[in-house]
């Protein structure tokens, strides 16, 4: 962590209040003999940062960060632009997450491609909801504040989440693909993430879709 760290110094911006990374959740998957942990800066920062790290059964580990939304050139938002004044990662969360994998041999099954990682990831660390076509309505109609993205106009903003979707229903039944349903909603953080991988099943492909609405509560 400690490397990623300095690698990514936008990782260290509330250091200096006293902020650390804290272990907040492992997964352990006993059959395939592998964990993955979540670090976290405390709550009572807003729109805090987060670690996710990879740990195989030779206890080697490997560490992906884990921005906030406001970082969108990290996460390739569909449908969107990079925020003026944020400082560029210079790395992707697609990269960061097949050379995290890179710990992990691949079996002589070529369609396994450390999938099951992936899946504990996204829905027992994450806690992310896999959409199918019942989940059209929620998708296309809940937007998340976030105060840390500039203020947007409302109407804009769903004119966003609709193009998603849109976008993402063509490809969610993916050939070959391990499950049916290839979009994963993490509602807490504001994401959809829609899992695609190479023919060689070498790297995985990660579209990511922005589901927040930048809104800066005024006080009186």
């Amino acid at each position: 962590m400690e490397d990623l760290m300095n690698r990514f110094p936008e990782l260290k911006v509330n250091q200096k209040s006293g902020s650390k990374f804290e272990l907040v959740k492992s997964v352990k998957d006993f059959k395939s003999d592998f964990e993955i942990q979540l670090y976290s800066e405390s709550d009572s920062i807003d729109n805090k940062q987060q670690i996710i790290v990879l740990i195989n059964s030779e206890e080697e580990c490997s560490s992906i960060p884990f921005f906030g939304n406001k970082y969108k050139d990290y996460w390739e938002f569909s449908f969107d632009k990079p925020i003026e004044n944020v400082n560029k990662i210079n790395s992707t969360f697609t990269r960061e997450l097949n050379n995290a994998l890179k710990i992990f041999p691949i079996t002589d099954n070529p369609k396994n491609c450390n999938f099951e990682v992936v899946e504990e990831m996204l829905q027992s660390l994450l806690v992310c909801q896999k959409i199918e076509e019942k989940d059209s309505l929620s998708v296309v109609k809940t937007l998340n504040l976030n105060s840390d993205i500039p203020n947007e106009q409302r109407e804009s903003a769903f004119s966003r989440i609709r193009k998603n979707y849109e976008k993402m229903k063509k490809d969610w039944h993916p050939k070959d693909f391990f499950s049916n349903y290839n979009c994963y909603y993490d509602e807490r953080r504001g994401r959809i993430y829609q899992i695609n991988y190479d023919e060689d099943c070498k790297n995985y492909r990660i579209t990511t879709y922005r589901q927040d609405f930048g809104f800066t509560a005024v006080s009186m």
